[in-house]
């Protein structure tokens, strides 16, 4: 064999061991996480908390807290306290981050999600009839068999989120985004 030949059929043999190499780790480290996973009868033992329909806040404390220290000549700075309650008058709707909640198999029809940040959520056979998501971002959410009859989608991110199967009559889709989007047997308006 000449020496060209000889190195390309190393080379060859080197990228196949190194190939098998890492598809082996990938599937143990793959078999590994799902003998990590919670079984499922634990999950379906733990309660389901109501989900109200109001919506005003992120579910995370996302206010900076005052940490400054009161030096010689200043006066300590008071920390004031994250507000309780906030009425429905006085809602930011772009405050809402519902990124990657499970909402599965949830009605929703009475909430407001106007321009809430709702991508990688999953919102698998939900009810969203009627609800306004206008402006909002669904990116990579979950959306298969859910029920979007007359929902407001118009400038609703929707790139890469799941809709097969979803009923989306009578939806307003002026100016989405639906780039990736799964709409294989979706009900289209």
């Amino acid at each position: 064999m000449s020496q060209p030949n000889q190195r390309q059929g190393l080379i060859f043999t080197l990228a196949a061991v190194l190939t098998g190499g890492v598809l082996v780790a990938g599937t143990m480290v793959y078999t590994l996480l799902k003998t990590t996973e919670t079984p499922s009868n634990i999950a379906s033992t733990t309660p389901i908390p109501n989900i109200s329909p109001n919506l005003s806040e992120a579910p995370v404390e996302t206010s900076p807290i005052a940490t400054s220290e009161p030096t010689e000549n200043t006066p300590p700075i008071p920390v004031q306290k994250k507000q309780q309650s906030i009425s429905p008058t006085k809602t930011n709707p772009s405050k809402k981050n519902l990124g990657g909640v499970n909402l599965a198999n949830k009605d929703l029809r009475r909430m407001n999600l106007q321009k809430a940040q709702m991508g990688g959520t999953n919102l698998a056979n939900s009810n969203l009839s009627g609800v306004d998501l206008s402006g909002a971002n669904l990116g990579g959410a979950n959306l298969s068999q859910t029920n979007l009859t007359n929902a407001n989608l118009s400038n609703t991110d929707l790139r890469g989120a799941n809709l097969s199967g979803a009923n989306l009559k009578g939806a307003n889709l002026d100016d989405a985004y639906t780039d990736g989007a799964n709409l294989n047997g979706a009900i289209l308006p």
